[in-house]
């Protein structure tokens, strides 16, 4: 892990990847983006996160995007509000991908459509993080429904660490 902060990841922080795949690449394109995912960690202890795939919303490893990926932090966050944020996101586990919103994603940067806010119950990486913050009535970014480039821009955290 190349720091820049503090050493050590506190649950609830942001991982923000660069990815380097075809479709991290096409994402980056849409978004003009330098980070194609957004993961939000549960377990620092053990590395663990959760994210959106097309697989769904699932617990993983932050160890495979070793390389690639900038630690955030909301430098004000409680424990007890990463606590809750962290349980938002557990209680998301098994909800499906949004397909949808990788296509309104694609029309709000292309043709500029505007985000509509709706409830979710289904995500894409940066929704899910998005909600789980707002949960705590934490607002990251003026979009609704945001990319992880708009996570990216939030004025409310501070890179920490690059792994």
């Amino acid at each position: 892990m190349k720091i820049l902060g503090n050493s050590h990841l506190q649950k609830a922080d942001i991982i923000l990847v660069k990815g380097a795949y075809l479709i991290d690449t096409g994402i980056k394109l849409i978004t003009h983006s330098q980070f194609s995912h957004v993961a939000l960690v549960s377990n620092p202890d053990t590395m663990e996160i959760i994210e959106a795939t097309p697989m769904g919303v699932i617990r993983n490893s932050i160890n495979q995007y070793t390389g690639y990926t900038s630690v955030f932090r909301l430098k004000t966050l409680t424990t007890g509000q990463a606590a809750n944020i962290v349980k938002y996101a557990e209680q998301q586990l098994g909800k499906p991908y949004d397909f949808g919103e990788i296509v309104h994603q694609f029309l709000r940067y292309i043709f500029h459509v505007p985000d509509n806010h709706v409830e979710k119950t289904r995500f894409i990486c940066s929704t899910l993080v998005n909600a789980a913050y707002l949960s705590e009535r934490i607002k990251l970014t003026k979009q609704n429904l945001p990319s992880p480039e708009d996570i990216y821009e939030s004025t409310l955290l501070t890179k920490v660490a690059d792994i």
